[in-house]
């Protein structure tokens, strides 16, 4: 699990078109920041740039366990990964062995690693993970979705997210009202095979970030109203964490838990009612 900084100067971005799972959300200022999940993580290619864990990172570690990967955090947020002993490494961590700088960037949007530093941190860290992630799948024909091909949000009052999707490559590629999202790695906009809103209130944690702004926490529990995005069709749905310590889980309307298509899936949390336009 590694915590991946949106702003401009962080851009381009590195090493999320590998990731398994990725939620992105509201971090202050209208910026948004993502964190990453690999299951299996593994190879050199740069994962980047890493910056501070903020509240809706322990909810999300609760719900996926393994190895939190970081640089910094509010002192409080610090202060309960430490009560709740949740692994977590950082660049000083066993002797700086996940972190390294790049020479190519401006300082504190240089931190990387890559899948073989995550993969050595998660082998002498993480807890072991008892669940068992669900089989893709493709999502139930009944009720039909609706048809999906491009599709436009406001995420926040100054991200606006425009997905169009490709059949030839069976994926949505991802891009802002300044271009593509690109991936460093691959020189192409990243492109989720699935991307799901889900909708969720956020509010004042109680304290600031690292910069001095106030911290945004998230009302991550129980259920809520999700849209799923997939193979070019829209599927109305629930999001459900009504376990705090099982990963979230999408149900389809037949009340059972939707089967997705293997490859990338990008979590937007966004507010309730939140406007999408879907083509």
């Amino acid at each position: 699990m590694v915590q991946i900084e949106n702003s401009i100067l962080a851009r381009p971005l590195a090493g999320l078109q590998q990731a398994n799972v990725v939620y992105e959300y509201l971090a202050e200022g209208g910026i948004t920041r993502m964190t990453a999940i690999y299951f299996s993580p593994s190879g050199s290619q740069r994962i980047e740039p890493v910056r501070s864990a903020r509240p809706v990172t322990i909810r999300l570690w609760h719900s996926y366990h393994g190895v939190l990967f970081f640089s910094g955090a509010n002192t409080k947020v610090l202060q309960v990964i430490q009560a709740q002993q949740i692994p977590a490494l950082t660049e000083g961590s066993d002797g700086a062995a996940y972190f390294a700088r790049d020479s190519g960037r401006r300082a504190p949007h240089n931190l990387y690693t890559d899948g073989s530093r995550l993969a050595e941190g998660v082998s002498k860290h993480a807890p072991r993970v008892t669940y068992v992630l669900s089989s893709p799948g493709e999502p139930a024909a009944s009720p039909a979705p609706t048809v999906a091909n491009r599709v436009v949000f406001d995420q926040t009052s100054s991200h606006r997210v425009t997905y169009t999707y490709s059949a030839a490559d069976n994926a949505y590629a991802y891009s802002t009202a300044l271009g593509a999202l690109t991936d460093q790695d691959t020189g192409q906009p990243i492109k989720p095979v699935n991307v799901i809103l889900i909708q969720v209130a956020h509010h004042d944690a109680g304290f600031t970030d690292v910069t001095g702004a106030p911290a945004v926490d998230f009302d991550l529990q129980g259920t809520g109203a999700a849209d799923v995005f997939t193979r070019g069709h829209h599927y109305k749905a629930t999001w459900d964490l009504s376990n705090p310590e099982l990963p979230l889980k999408i149900v389809g309307a037949d009340g059972k838990v939707m089967p997705l298509p293997s490859g990338l899936t990008w979590f937007h949390l966004v507010d309730p009612g939140t406007a999408f336009t879907a083509s």
